[in-house]
């Protein structure tokens, strides 16, 4: 019978492509993880004298690469090296602003910046995806190097763990090594779930200064209460095979593009006296262009240091609502989907924020 066995680990590399295998974090997956893997192979079409009706005769590989995307329950730290988890936000959103308050828990604020790779921020650094898998029953660890974060998407549905997908790409899988071994994965309490997560809007109060702030507090915010939702944020990464020469076969440029935040829930189509009116939404929306905001948040009740809990935020300070309307049927009650995308919030200085809190010193 054949093993069945595969286990992640996150490592943070000092320079683009210099494997880390070494100080790791270990993130549990939903789905298998292992990348696709992409070689550009031409074949060679030349005269040379021969009968080119017969076939080609020669295949040179001009080039690899790799992509695949991270499905995880999002915990709010990885095991062994805590941090590892919002190094992955960190390298998706370029930077991050870390404070510690109260003693113990530490605050990590990240958002979109124009160059994330600038040395203030990622610098050269990079993501290696150390995929630990079974070949037969002895366990081996292919480390894919050069990873970057090209998008992040979050689902909550009732009954469910927050789910998070990680899209990434990478220049190469590096040679295979002995298994990493002894995976150690955070405590189950750190886990974001359905029923410690809330939505609202309105008045939303940011401490600190912006962009880099500290808290979210929801005095006087309307709590929304829907069925599912989803967040994907987009920032158009994508990558770059140059002729720099030195033997380089994979992509060694990355480029950016525009970032977009996108957030969509479903909810009963209804008009209640009092808190969020779906209906109220819909005729706002037919009346004129209309924005309104929302703030995600997800506390684990479990304490980080001396007062606060482990948890994550998602603040979208302005977002255009582009569709939903109401779904009828015989035999249910009438639901709406609505669709929102972010703007840029000249207040806030970002279009989507997240902070993320645990007991980690720095991501």
């Amino acid at each position: 019978m054949a093993e069945n066995r595969i286990y992640v680990a996150l490592g943070e590399e000092s320079s683009r492509g210099a494997k880390e295998s070494t100080t790791v974090g270990f993130i549990p997956c939903l789905s298998p993880t292992i990348p696709k893997m992409e070689f550009d192979e031409k074949r060679r079409a030349e005269f040379r004298g021969e009968a080119t009706l017969t076939g080609d005769s020669a295949i040179t590989r001009f080039s690899r690469k790799w992509s695949g995307t991270i499905e995880m329950p999002l915990y709010t730290e990885a095991g062994t090296t805590p941090g590892m988890v919002g190094t992955l936000l960190r390298h998706f959103f370029g930077t991050v602003s870390t404070v510690e308050t109260p003693v113990g828990q530490y605050n990590h604020m990240m958002y979109p910046v124009s160059d994330p790779f600038s040395t203030a921020n990622l610098g050269n650094k990079a993501l290696t995806l150390n995929l630990n898998i079974n070949e037969g029953s002895v366990m081996k660890n292919w480390p894919f190097v050069g990873a970057r974060v090209k998008s992040l998407s979050f689902e909550q549905e009732a009954g469910n763990h927050l789910k998070v997908s990680a899209e990434t790409f990478g220049q190469c899988r590096d040679t295979i090594t002995a298994e990493i071994g002894t995976p150690v994965f955070a405590a189950e309490n750190l886990r974001c779930d359905y029923n410690n997560m809330t939505l609202y809007t309105g008045a939303i109060t940011r401490t600190g200064t912006a962009p880099d702030y500290t808290d979210f507090t929801f005095t006087g915010a309307t709590q929304i209460k829907p069925d599912k939702l989803s967040v994907k944020i987009e920032n158009g990464m994508e990558d770059i095979l140059r002729l720099t020469g030195g033997n380089v076969d994979y992509p060694d440029k990355t480029r950016m593009g525009k970032f977009k935040v996108s957030i969509e829930f479903t909810i009963d189509w209804e008009d209640p006296s009092s808190g969020f009116s779906s209906v109220n939404e819909f005729t706002a929306w037919i009346t004129s262009s209309y924005e309104t905001n929302f703030c995600l948040h997800w506390d684990t009740g479990t304490v980080a240091g001396t007062g606060g809990n482990h948890g994550l935020y998602i603040d979208i300070p302005r977002a255009q609502l582009t569709g939903g309307e109401p779904s009828y049927s015989l035999d249910k009650d009438p639901m709406v989907t609505f669709k929102y995308e972010g703007l840029l919030d000249a207040a806030t200085g970002y279009m989507v924020g997240l902070l993320l809190k645990n007991s980690a010193t720095a991501v």
